[in-house]
């Protein structure tokens, strides 16, 4: 039997260093066997300047003062979390398949519209609200799940090796920019031009592909579209031991099968290196 031993977020550690509240824009939600974990996708400042996390305090105290609070990329991954966990719940006595998990999160995705479809966007400082996520449900020694952009679902046995992780369809783009396009064309994050092209013609854009391979990303924002880069998995938890949901801020501490085994055997490490990060962490207890 599965059971939550660990559910928890942190913020950037240069924050708490100097004492510092930034915006939080992850979010996770969960009840029981069911389990949500959105990362809401940083945005510009206030002013459309791109954003960096900070190396320093005067660099933290300047984010803190110039990131949009309240911010609609976290209402958009508390949004999404709540919407799949009671979607989930609707369908939690009955039989689950991998296409109740995907109709979950679809109308999940939908609930998004009411706070982008007013707005006007302009892709820099007024971009869509969005997240990635993932989320599941454990049922009868399965994992039924999704995910969609680079938060991850990591199933390991009771060596740490893994068994099972999920897709992070960010890394089609990435290759692409790295390998083909910056090397073709200038590329400089810092120009608002840049940012607008990379968000309008590569994010939630299926019909971006280069030499016919997708060279796109998905971000849940309400729009139609992003549901092409919702995966769905069905897992075989017969070998399982931990079943970990994390935002993209822990991906520091799954770098190597070392890293995983002193994470979790010692979950209070996680408060000390990263980004925002969340992790949820399920234990087959027997």
């Amino acid at each position: 039997m599965f059971k939550m031993v660990f559910s928890k977020l942190y913020d950037n550690v240069i924050f708490t260093k100097h004492g510092l509240k930034p915006v939080v824009e992850d979010y996770f939600k969960t009840n029981d066997n069911i389990f949500c974990v959105a990362d809401g996708v940083t945005r510009d400042d206030i002013n459309g300047n791109a954003v960096k996390y900070p190396d320093s305090e005067q660099e933290a105290i300047e984010w803190v003062k110039n990131y949009p609070n309240p911010s609609g990329a976290y209402e958009s991954a508390k949004i999404i979390c709540e919407s799949f966990v009671e979607n989930i719940n609707k369908l939690k006595e009955g039989e689950i398949t991998k296409e109740d998990i995907e109709d979950c999160i679809k109308r999940a995705n939908r609930n998004l519209k009411s706070i982008n479809e007013n707005r006007l966007i302009d892709y820099v400082k007024e971009d869509f609200y969005c997240c990635e996520a993932v989320g599941g449900i454990i049922k009868k020694n399965n994992l039924y799940c999704f995910s969609i952009g680079d938060c991850h679902i990591t199933v390991l046995d009771s060596d740490f090796n893994t068994i099972f992780t999920t897709i992070n369809n960010h890394l089609q783009f990435e290759e692409y920019l790295n390998n083909i396009y910056i090397k073709e064309n200038e590329f400089d994050w810092q120009q608002a031009s840049i940012r607008k092209m990379v968000r309008k013609e590569f994010r939630n854009n299926p019909s971006k592909k280069y030499n016919g391979k997708d060279v796109s990303y998905g971000a849940l924002s309400g729009e139609e579209n992003a549901e092409y880069y919702i995966d769905t998995y069905c897992i075989d938890l017969e070998n399982a031991k931990y079943i970990c949901a994390y935002s993209d801020g822990c991906e520091p501490f799954f770098e190597s099968k070392e890293e995983v085994k002193n994470l979790l055997t010692n979950l209070a490490s996680l408060k000390e290196k990263g980004k925002e990060r969340t992790l949820i962490v399920y234990e087959n207890i027997k």
